[in-house]
């Protein structure tokens, strides 16, 4: 029956009005939504650099051509003030948009070593890539997008078996698990060789391991803006159902072997 305003009783469309909205699609507004807050934050920066450069040229001078001194000066105060930005607790995280299938592992054998270190590596903190978001296999922390998830009682990821201790999401990994290396690692070892454990950090980064030259800052946000670019086109364009098809189809050939 239908009723006076046209609409069928309970469904809008040949969809229930009240089904529930699958966690992929919820993922995909959050993921919007937190591109569209990028996206004014970067604006408020470029406006910021460009009041500054203002600023600095009216007080050096007064004169037809300071327009043009404004716009000469703007990208180099731009890149400054991103710098410092970076640096930011509040900004968005992605991983770096390379294939993490194409990731040659370059850590120790873990299988070897787990009955030791209960796959402490698993509570190091790290941001996920667009990769990861739209296969949809990775949890990540919506408040803080988007760091891989971590349990609260122990610190360790969401796919750390809380017993074994070993990843049941292993070969859909992300790519920082795929090239981390632990053994020169202080945060887990104190000498790897005679198997001695460090102090445990519930607070540490993977790429805050020590070992790594200083972080290049200009480069880290040139990064920073590739990373954000493929985002906006795995969302736009809805490339995690592409992803999600094609991760499907490998379950269904792999049980099929």
């Amino acid at each position: 029956m239908v009723p006076d305003d046209g609409v069928p009783d309970g469904s809008v469309g040949t969809a229930p009005l009240n089904a529930p909205v699958p966690r992929a699609e919820v993922e995909r507004a959050v993921r919007g939504l937190a591109l569209s807050i990028e996206g004014v934050r970067d604006d408020l920066i470029q406006l910021a650099a460009q009041v500054i450069a203002l600023t600095h040229e009216m007080n050096r001078r007064f004169d037809p051509q300071v327009e043009e001194a404004v716009d000469e000066g703007t990208p180099e105060v731009a890149r400054e003030i991103r710098k410092a930005d970076d640096r930011s607790t509040t900004r968005l995280q992605l991983g770096d948009s390379e294939d993490k299938y194409d990731t040659a592992s370059e850590g120790p054998n873990c299988r070897e070593i787990l009955p030791i270190c209960k796959g402490r590596c698993c509570t190091l903190h790290f941001a996920l890539s667009s990769q990861d978001l739209d296969e949809g296999v990775i949890r990540w922390d919506y408040g803080k997008p988007y760091i891989i998830r971590q349990r609260v009682e122990d610190g360790y990821c969401v796919h750390n078996h809380p017993e074994g201790h070993y990843c049941t999401v292993y070969e859909h990994r992300p790519r920082p698990c795929r090239q981390y290396d632990c053994r020169k690692d202080q945060r887990i070892w104190k000498d790897f060789d005679r198997r001695e454990l460090a102090d445990f950090s519930p607070y540490a980064r993977k790429e805050d391991d020590g070992t790594t030259p200083p972080i290049d800052l200009a480069e880290r946000v040139r990064q920073r803006q590739v990373n954000l670019a493929m985002e906006a086109f795995s969302v736009g364009t809805n490339e995690a159902s592409r992803r999600r098809f094609e991760l499907d189809e490998l379950i269904k050939l792999r049980r099929g072997h």
